[in-house]
């Protein structure tokens, strides 16, 4: 039996935290030393969120912020903050920290500073950490996060692109040209009170959003040629749906002139021989997947189909964006930082 490991979480009650707290509750080697909330300061989980366990997780009570006392006492934190509030978090913290570092912000993605301010419009305050934290993506950099001790967790749109572009990356396929729309669940948003995300206005709509260079564009791009060894330039547009959660991400590739006969066998072959040995992805093959399909759980379902009339390949994915997408790849990189069961506190079915 492995030793328990302590945790805490910074920001445990918006949906990302609060996911992150349902998981490590009934994780098998995790206690929850804090979980911080300004907004429920010194109420239980159970107080605030009703669906908790009175008896089981009673124990998790909201603190306003982490102390030094706190902190000396955990052995892995996350970071579940919006946009520039783990770079500021960090900084603020006194001293070198001994425990390891899970960003499930976007502050720590992109390596490049100079990439960052283009994206983000302003300038990295702790450029001199960008290298220290490994893209947490565990299909392509297992290895790298299992030696260490700072990982940026993957944005719930680039997770869902980069496994569906992922297979084809390193092979002779020749891809000139990618366009993606995908569509989320408005609880990617968070808990933010704006009038476009309320009832009123999400229910029986759809719309298009940040239509010409969403942040997320940065990100997907540094990684395919991460993967690739290729400069990709890549057409992305996010739409949000009338639903809690989940993402539907369809990905347009255009093949080179060179379109082979046996073309649709020979993109199955290479999703299959990707998808084998990975516990959370799922090839579909030509069958597409659905969003009920990976909805409660940290699956993320790949299907295609080719055009051969257009030489378009059309790959299809879909996972639940606060799990796979967030806290539950969170935990999955966890797992393999600290040596656990890559699937420990994760294999739950959804909820189709």
């Amino acid at each position: 039996m492995k030793n328990k490991i302590k945790a805490g979480i910074i920001g445990g009650s918006g949906f990302t935290g609060l996911e992150l707290v349902k998981i490590l509750s009934r994780h098998k080697y995790v206690d929850i030393s804090f979980a911080t909330s300004r907004k429920y300061k010194n109420l239980s989980v159970c107080e605030v969120f009703p669906a908790f366990n009175d008896k089981k997780d009673k124990k998790i009570t909201f603190i306003e912020e982490a102390k030094e006392g706190d902190l000396e006492g955990i052995d892995i934190m996350f970071l579940c903050l919006p946009p520039f509030e783990s770079m500021e978090y960090l900084k603020g913290i006194s001293g070198d920290f001994s425990f390891k570092v899970i960003d499930l912000g976007s502050d720590f993605r992109l390596k490049n500073p100079i990439d960052y301010k283009y994206w983000y419009g302003t300038e990295h305050i702790m450029k001199g950490m960008l290298s220290d934290f490994i893209y947490g993506l565990p299909e392509i950099n297992k290895e790298k996060i299992e030696s260490s001790d700072h990982v940026a967790n993957p944005g719930c749109y680039p997770t869902s692109i980069l496994l569906g572009l992922a297979p084809l990356m390193k092979n002779d396929i020749d891809i000139i040209d990618i366009c993606i729309d995908s569509k989320s669940g408005i609880s990617g948003a968070g808990r933010k009170l704006k009038d476009e995300y309320l009832f009123t206005s999400m229910d029986s709509n759809f719309y298009a959003y940040s239509t010409i260079g969403h942040r997320h564009i940065g990100e997907i791009e540094q990684e395919l040629e991460n993967i690739s060894g290729k400069k990709f330039k890549i057409s992305f547009t996010p739409h949000l749906l009338p639903v809690n959660r989940g993402i539907f991400t369809s990905i347009y590739c255009r093949v080179g002139d060179s379109v082979e006969s046996n073309m649709e066998e020979k993109i199955y072959y290479l999703f299959e021989k990707f998808c084998k040995d990975l516990p959370f992805v799922k090839f579909t093959g030509t069958e597409m997947p659905q969003l009920k399909d990976a909805v409660g759980t940290n699956m993320c379902l790949v299907g295609f189909g080719f055009d051969a009339r257009t030489g378009t390949l059309k790959i299809f994915s879909v996972l639940d964006n606060l799990l796979k997408g967030a806290a539950g790849q969170a935990v999955q990189n966890m797992n393999i930082m600290m040596d656990f069961e890559e699937k420990e506190g994760l294999d739950f079915n959804g909820i189709f």
